[in-house]
């Protein structure tokens, strides 16, 4: 979807006051690592990059991190992996925020997953565990992404059978949405869907919020910046459950996931996309 960007810090030499700790956020100069983007169709998506492999992807995705810019994740079941700069421990309060880009009347949520290292490999193939929100979603939902023949709309079908298109917007952003990288003519994402709350108040397209739980969410767990600006979403890890929904003890996590969340597409504004700016280890 279209929005007004807002250029945030990620993950340097900050000291937040505001993530109900016990103890002081510490001084973190360790770098994040992007180790998997693969966002779904999107008006964002290829938008002034050309990435070939998912190593460029990857590499795409950490520099705009570092440049204090966005990351698209694309229409539902888009995402990106990252291992934190440092073991994110399980204490009172929140445990680690994401800075997405919401305001009030356009939140676009993603799920948000997060895996502990039990192998010691440094690599994110142990077991993941969504943190759970304020909604129920419909989980293990999967959409099958086709490429077209030429630039223009994106064929998608769901796992429930039902059809439809991410629409291209011309006038907005003329490359195409289907990720340069991915080398098969279809692919699917599967994760945790919420139903759109998209609606149509006074003229206007809005993406009304969700109450917390989510990335890029105008919700309740939203923290503040120095300047007293509300910027990202924060997460507790006592908020892991695994795949039947039953809750998870965990002491820590190394991985993070965002997954888009919604699969709504409206003409005039495009799929409601989650964004990603970056990652804070409290």
């Amino acid at each position: 979807m279209k929005k007004h960007w807002y250029i945030l810090a990620v993950m340097t030499t900050v000291i937040f006051t505001s993530c109900n700790k016990d103890e002081e956020i510490t001084e973190e100069t360790n770098e994040l690592k992007v180790l998997e983007y693969c966002p779904a169709p999107g008006q964002f998506i290829n938008e002034g990059f050309n990435c070939q492999t998912m190593e460029e992807a990857n590499a795409y995705a950490e520099q705009r991190f570092k440049q204090k810019n966005y990351v698209s994740l694309g229409s539902f079941g888009g995402y990106i992996t990252v291992k934190m700069p440092k073991e994110i421990k399980n204490r009172k309060g929140y445990d680690f925020g994401i800075i997405g880009n919401p305001f009030d009347g356009s939140s676009e949520p993603g799920i948000v997953w997060v895996s502990e290292d039990a192998n010691g490999n440094g690599k994110a193939d142990d077991v993941w565990y969504e943190l759970k929100g304020s909604d129920n979603p419909t989980r293990d939902y999967s959409v099958t992404y086709f490429r077209p023949d030429e630039i223009g709309d994106i064929p998608w079908e769901d796992s429930e059978g039902e059809k439809g298109v991410i629409k291209y917007l011309s006038q907005y952003h003329a490359q195409m949405y289907y990720p340069n990288w991915i080398e098969e003519d279809s692919y699917t994402l599967t994760g945790s869907m919420l139903e759109p709350r998209t609606v149509l108040e006074g003229g206007k397209w809005k993406n009304q919020s969700f109450g917390k739980g989510y990335a890029d969410n105008w919700g309740s767990d939203m923290a503040k910046d120095d300047n007293g600006n509300y910027r990202y979403n924060q997460f507790d890890l006592d908020d892991a459950i695994d795949s039947n929904g039953n809750s998870v003890k965990l002491d820590r996590i190394h991985f993070v996931k965002v997954q888009s969340a919604i699969l709504k597409n409206v003409e005039s504004i495009g799929e409601v996309s989650t964004e990603v700016l970056g990652f804070k280890a409290f």
